[in-house]
């Protein structure tokens, strides 16, 4: 399925982290008769529910929800492959006579899904236990990211040098194509040869929104973010993807008892408000966005309506 193959009625929701954006998108599914397409690189593995914010099960019990718990903690999967599996979910959406509204934070799934990307090099099972046996030594996600670094600095300011997955993959691209994986993520479509899409972001005051990612934080952790985390390493290894998210690293180095709780909630503080500036670099540069205000939800939400019955 090309881009061109999806029809117009299709919303998108965007916003940084803790902006609203699930419970925005809820109430809009309810009104216009639409259907929640998730597009969080978290919230698609099974179990992994606390430190994504999945929508709890009340919440997708409210309207349909897809693409939420598809995978297990070990699987491979990539933006593509999100990309193949969401057109074919909003097609069925549409189909049904519903709005698919499209909503999450990983914004480069949501680049795949609406201009495609080149199909990148496959998994390479010895390159990734090359990189993996030099990943295990002491220092070695040290080593691994300077080497990204010199060979592709783009991707080096882009993949934490925790993020080993990212790390390993970028230098897996590398080394089969000869190609720097930042060649590659480049959207293979022309601008306007997008799917078309009404897209809408949410938007806070800095301060405002740094003390509702704080508190957000400290939620997850009283909701018991370690306890999962733990239960989820009793069936999966560490270096499956989702441990090296936001949270789940953190809480996962707590459990292997290589910091204490404080220190994990000032890191996941951290690391989430650097994630909601980066989410907010990536949605300043996006075109054709629709900005809405996001610090009284009920304006928020009539505001959100008013374009969304413009494709409904």
């Amino acid at each position: 399925m090309t881009p061109t193959d999806v029809a117009k009625n299709l919303l998108v929701i965007a916003g940084p982290t803790g902006s609203g954006k699930s419970e925005l998108a809820v109430r809009l599914a309810e009104t216009i008769g639409g259907e929640i397409v998730n597009f969080d690189s978290v919230q698609i593995y099974r179990g992994f529910d606390i430190g994504s914010a999945k929508p709890s099960l009340a919440t997708r019990r409210r309207v349909p929800h897809h693409l939420f718990d598809l995978l297990d903690a070990t699987d491979e999967f990539n933006a593509n492959d999100y990309a193949r599996i969401a057109r074919a979910t909003v097609a069925e959406i549409q189909e049904r006579g519903k709005t698919p509204i499209l909503v999450g934070g990983t914004f480069f799934y949501l680049r795949a899904l609406l201009a495609g990307l080149p199909e990148m090099p496959g998994r390479d099972p010895d390159l990734r236990a090359r990189l993996g046996r030099i990943a295990d030594r002491a220092h070695g996600p040290r080593h691994l990211h300077a080497w990204l670094s010199k060979i592709d600095p783009q991707s080096g300011r882009k993949i934490a040098p925790a993020d080993r997955h990212r790390v390993e993959r970028a230098l897996e691209v590398w080394l089969a194509s000869g190609k720097p994986i930042s060649s590659w993520e480049r959207p293979r479509a022309d601008p306007d040869a997008e799917i078309p899409a009404l897209k809408m972001a949410l938007t806070l005051e800095r301060p405002r929104l740094v003390e509702m990612l704080d508190r957000r934080v400290d939620a997850m952790y009283a909701a018991g973010l370690v306890a999962e985390t733990r239960a989820l390493l009793e069936r999966h290894p560490r270096t499956a993807r989702p441990f090296t998210a936001i949270g789940y690293a953190e809480a996962a180095a707590v459990v292997a008892g290589e910091t204490q709780l404080d220190a994990a909630v000032a890191e996941t503080r951290r690391r989430t408000r650097a994630y909601a500036k980066r989410q907010m670099t990536w949605l300043r540069s996006e075109r054709n966005m629709h900005w809405l205000d996001a610090s009284e939800s009920e304006k928020t939400f009539e505001a959100a309506l008013g374009l969304a019955r413009g494709i409904a």
